[in-house]
């Protein structure tokens, strides 16, 4: 009989290790099961909507998805619709691929007050997350904005915070959303990380599309520079160097008639958020970095905000029976194994670092360790999996009918869209 595999999660990482089962096992049958009656993970809900080319990577998914033995299973929550034990009783194999996507959060003084929002639920308003928690008000509020973080998605938050009308317009942003930002009052941004500009995680490419705002100027201390790399180890050398070349060139702009100001300040760590009812300021304090470490001088100072939004990492959310390490918030395994029969690939093995095409190389490595000869076949499989979800009445998407989904967002873009997603299941379903 042809192995039955359960892959947990259709986002990159799912789809990656769908590819790398095929290739072990080119008979297997595959079920892909993800709780949105969308698939595709990060690369719909994550990549910011200004970044178009890098969601063409969908196209190699649907190539996967369009192979023999694999199958979408949409809008099916492993948890609520399916427990784990039952996938693990049906399923030969069970692949969990489940990303992370609940935000690690800023623990200091009044880090739960109006106006500090996740940059979870703000990526999810802007990329049209089903239920996502509107921003809106927030934002429309808000003249400063502060993003907590020295990584990608904090720099997806400020370039999206400073974006004109005419630069949202052709992306796939809720129009909702791109509304809100287009019409934004807030003139500065700042992003702020607790080591210096030789250790922050910013990924070159999205660190120099700063310099081509429309109506925003990235702002850096001259001070800064130049940097010593000494301590830098070689393999990363080349790629801090390109980094540090952009923000020293940042440094000497000017602002001209440029409405707004995205400064990118390092070495200061977040201390208290303040205001009563709604935040008013941060407190930071000053560090030094010794050795690659931010220490504390001791020294303080304020930024008066009206927004702070922390972009410090994320970890996956516990499946009930899943081995889980709640210290790093990922999925407990060795070398990518789970327990017998169940293995984990992506962030939720590895954490939330590396690009997408990482979770190819993840994949390929997790399922190349898994020997043929000693996986014990349980029998039906997929046919059983779809009776248990028919039993209790689960409305299950399948590739056709996301197809449909797909269309009709694509439909109901204008001006130059590629499409406006719908951003709640109800929908979804309707279509």
């Amino acid at each position: 009989m042809p192995l039955s595999v359960a892959v947990v999660g259709a986002g990159p990482a799912g789809f990656y290790a769908a590819d790398a089962v095929l290739s072990s096992f080119p008979d297997a049958e595959i079920d892909i099961i993800e709780q949105w009656p969308a698939p595709f993970g990060l690369v719909r809900y994550g990549v910011a909507p200004d970044h178009l080319s890098t969601k063409n990577v969908t196209k190699i998914f649907d190539k996967i998805l369009a192979k023999s033995g694999v199958r979408f299973v949409g809008n099916v929550n492993v948890g609520r619709d399916v427990t784990y034990q039952e996938l693990k009783s049906i399923f030969d194999l069970v692949v969990i691929s489940v990303g992370m996507e609940h935000p690690r959060r800023l623990s200091i003084p009044g880090a739960d007050t109006k106006g500090v929002v996740s940059a979870t639920d703000f990526v999810g308003w802007y990329n049209a997350v089903p239920d996502f928690v509107d921003c809106s008000a927030s934002v429309s509020e808000a003249k400063s904005a502060v993003v907590i973080g020295n990584g990608n998605v904090a720099l997806d938050i400020a370039r999206l915070l400073a974006k004109t009308g005419s630069e949202l317009a052709k992306t796939d942003i809720d129009p909702r959303a791109g509304q809100c930002l287009a019409s934004s009052e807030i003139e500065d941004i700042h992003v702020v990380g607790r080591r210096g500009p030789a250790e922050a995680n910013f990924s070159f490419p999205e660190l120099s599309e700063l310099g081509d705002l429309e109506d925003a100027v990235p702002v850096v201390d001259q001070s800064l520079f130049p940097v010593n790399l000494d301590g830098i180890d070689q393999s990363a050398r080349k790629k801090k160097e390109r980094n540090l070349r952009v923000l020293e060139s940042f440094s000497r702009l000017v602002r001209g008639e440029r409405k707004v100001r995205l400064h990118l300040r390092f070495c200061a760590s977040p201390l208290k958020i303040v205001g009563e009812g709604h935040v008013t300021g941060i407190n930071l304090g000053k560090n030094e970095v010794l050795d690659g470490v931010a220490k504390a001088t001791g020294e303080e100072f304020l930024i008066p905000t009206d927004l702070v939004i922390p972009a410090i990492g994320y970890v996956s959310k516990p499946i009930d029976g899943v081995p889980y390490d709640v210290k790093t918030g990922q999925v407990s395994n060795v070398d990518g194994m789970v327990e017998n029969g169940v293995y984990v690939v992506g962030w939720a093995r590895r954490g939330s670092n590396g690009v997408i095409g990482t979770n190819r190389v993840d994949a390929r490595e997790v399922i190349g360790l898994i020997n043929p000869e000693v996986v014990p076949p349980k029998g039906s499989g997929v046919s059983e999996f779809r009776a248990l979800l028919d039993s209790r009445n689960v409305k299950v998407v399948d590739a056709e009918q996301w197809q449909t989904i797909d269309m009709a967002e694509m439909s109901r873009a204008e001006g130059g869209r590629p499409r406006v997603k719908f951003n709640n299941i109800k929908a979804m379903l309707a279509v």
